[in-house]
C-alpha cells in the first residue's frame, strides 16, 4: 500500500499568508482587536511615522505581536524575535516583517503604562459584547515567582549576621598576615585579593542596612528591589509578588487585578471592589472572597460603598485542649443590654467603655461558681473573658450574610481559581520576566488580556 507522501521540498507553490492561517484561527481576533483599539489615544510611543530618518517598525505590529506572544507562552523578546522568522501566525500577523529582539524589548520598555491600558480596553469591549454581568464578582490572589533568587534577598537580621562574619574573617585574616611578616620580618607593600573582596563585600552589606534604615522597610532585593519573600502553596519561600484579580461570574473574564508587594490579602478586597465598582459592574454587587480577605476595616469599608461581601470567616484562637462547647463562637452577644451568654446559660458584663476598641466582658462570681470552669478557662486566669473589637459588628453581619448565602460562596473557587491555573500551567505565566512592580503590572496585564 506504500505511505502517505508529502510535498517535495524544493517544489514551488502559490500560496499566500491568507491561506496558512486558519479562519477561526485566535490570531486573526487578536489582529482585528488591536486594530479598532485607538492606540495614540492609549498613549502608545511614536504611532506616527517619523517624517525624516530611517523609518519604524509600526507601532500596531509590535502591540499584535506581544498579545500573540504572551497569548501563546513567548514572552521573551529573542524568542519573538525567532517566531517571526518560523511561525506561520506570526509571519501573518506581522505581515512578514522580521524585528530584532532588541526592538521588540524597546518597544515594550517604552510602553509600560499604555499596554496595559490595552487590557482595559478589551475589558470594555468584551462589557459592550454582554460578556461581563457585573452582579457577582470573585477576588483572590496568587504569588508569581519574581526576577530575583533568594540568595540576593536581604533583611537586617541576615545582613547584620553577614557583617559580623565578615568581621571575624577580616580579623582573622589580619591576625594571619601578621604573624607572617614578624617571622618573615617584611610588610605587606598591597592588601591581598582576598581581603580586597571581604572589604568591598562589607561595603556593599552596609549600603543595603542604610538602604533599609532609609526606607523603614525590613527586606530589600539586590535584583529587583520591589520584590518580595512570599510563602508558596508548595510549603517553601519564594520571591514573589501577590497578584490580585477581580473576575466576573458570567463568563469568568478578569476584570481588573492589581499587584500587591503583601504577601497578605488583607485590606485588598476593598481596594479590588472600588477598581470595578460602576466601571464594570452594577451599582450594588456582590463580591466572594476567601478567608484571607477577612479584615473588619477592609468590610465596613465595603459596607459604607454598599457592596455586599461574602466572605469566609477565620477561625478564632481557641485552645487545642479546650472542649468545642466553649470555644468563642459558642458565647452569644446580646446587643439589647450589651452583654454576653456564656453556653451555661451566665450573663457576662462588659468591663469598658462603649466607644473602646477593644472591650472585655466578664462574670467573676459566676464563673468562681462554675463547675466547668477548669474545661471552658486555660491558664492562670480564674475567670473567662470575651473580647470584643470596634469590628465585632461587622464580622457578626457579614458572617450571617455567608451563611445564608453558602451556595453562591462555592462557587467562588470555579470563578476565581482556573483563571490563574491556565495563566501558570497553560501559559508558562508563573514567573515573571521584568523587574520592578511598575513593569510587573504590564506583564501581568499582557498575560490576563
Amino acid at each position: 500500500m506504500g505511505y502517505v507522501e508529502g510535498t517535495e521540498r524544493d517544489q514551488i507553490m502559490m500560496l499566500s499568508y491568507e491561506d496558512m492561517v486558519a479562519e477561526d484561527s485566535m490570531v486573526r481576533l487578536i489582529d482585528r482587536f488591536v486594530e479598532i483599539c485607538n492606540l495614540q489615544k492609549l498613549g502608545f510611543n511614536h504611532t506616527e511615522p517619523n517624517e525624516t530618518g530611517r523609518p519604524r517598525y509600526s507601532c500596531d505590529s509590535l502591540a499584535k505581536l506581544y498579545v500573540y506572544g504572551y497569548e501563546n507562552s513567548t514572552r521573551s523578546s529573542r524568542k519573538l524575535e525567532k517566531e517571526a522568522y518560523r511561525n506561520v501566525e506570526v509571519m501573518w500577523l506581522m505581515n512578514g516583517l522580521k524585528p530584532d529582539h532588541k526592538t521588540i524589548a524597546e518597544f515594550r520598555r517604552e510602553n509600560i503604562r499604555p499596554l496595559q491600558k490595552l487590557f482595559r480596553e478589551f475589558v470594555k469591549l468584551c462589557k459592550s459584547w454582554e460578556l461581563i454581568e457585573g452582579e457577582l464578582i470573585a477576588v483572590d490572589g496568587t504569588k508569581i515567582k519574581a526576577s530575583n533568587n533568594k540568595k540576593m534577598n536581604f533583611s537586617r537580621k541576615k545582613l547584620d549576621e553577614r557583617l559580623k562574619r565578615i568581621d571575624e574573617q577580616i580579623k582573622e585574616y589580619l591576625t594571619g598576615m601578621d604573624e607572617n611578616d614578624r617571622r618573615e620580618e617584611s610588610k605587606a607593600t598591597k592588601i591581598p585579593e582576598k581581603l580586597q573582596k571581604l572589604m568591598e563585600r562589607k561595603e556593599l552589606y552596609e549600603g543595603y542596612l542604610e538602604a533599609l534604615n532609609k526606607s523603614g522597610e525590613n527586606e530589600i532585593s539586590a535584583v529587583d528591589p520591589d520584590a518580595r519573600l512570599m510563602g508558596n502553596n508548595r510549603g517553601g519561600v519564594e520571591m514573589a509578588y501577590n497578584v490580585q484579580s477581580a473576575v466576573d461570574a458570567k463568563k469568568h473574564l478578569i476584570l481588573d487585578y492589581d499587584v500587591s508587594l503583601n504577601p497578605s490579602d488583607q485590606n485588598q478586597l476593598n481596594k479590588m471592589a472600588k477598581k470595578v465598582k460602576g466601571r464594570l459592574t452594577k451599582k450594588h454587587f456582590t463580591v466572594l472572597a476567601d478567608k484571607g480577605y477577612y479584615n473588619g476595616a477592609d468590610l465596613l469599608r465595603l459596607k459604607r460603598q454598599k457592596v455586599n461581601a461574602i466572605v469566609s470567616r477565620q477561625n478564632p484562637a481557641n485552645p487545642k485542649d479546650q472542649p468545642e462547647r466553649y470555644h468563642t463562637d459558642k458565647f452569644t452577644y446580646n446587643p439589647q443590654d450589651d452583654t454576653y451568654t456564656c453556653p451555661m446559660g451566665e450573663i457576662m458584663y462588659p468591663h469598658n467603655k462603649k466607644n473602646a476598641k477593644r472591650r472585655n466582658f466578664f462574670n467573676k462570681t459566676a464563673c468562681a461558681e462554675c463547675p466547668h470552669r477548669n474545661e471552658c478557662t486555660k491558664g492562670e486566669c480564674a475567670y473567662r473573658t470575651i473580647t470584643r473589637s470596634e469590628f465585632s459588628e461587622i464580622y457578626e453581619e457579614t458572617d450571617k450574610r455567608t451563611r445564608e448565602n453558602m451556595a453562591l460562596y462555592k462557587l467562588r473557587q470555579q470563578i476565581v481559581e482556573h483563571p490563574f491555573g491556565t495563566i501558570k500551567h497553560s501559559m508558562q505565566g508563573y514567573y515573571f520576566l521584568l523587574r520592578t512592580r511598575r513593569k510587573v503590572r504590564t506583564e501581568v496585564a499582557l498575560l490576563f488580556l
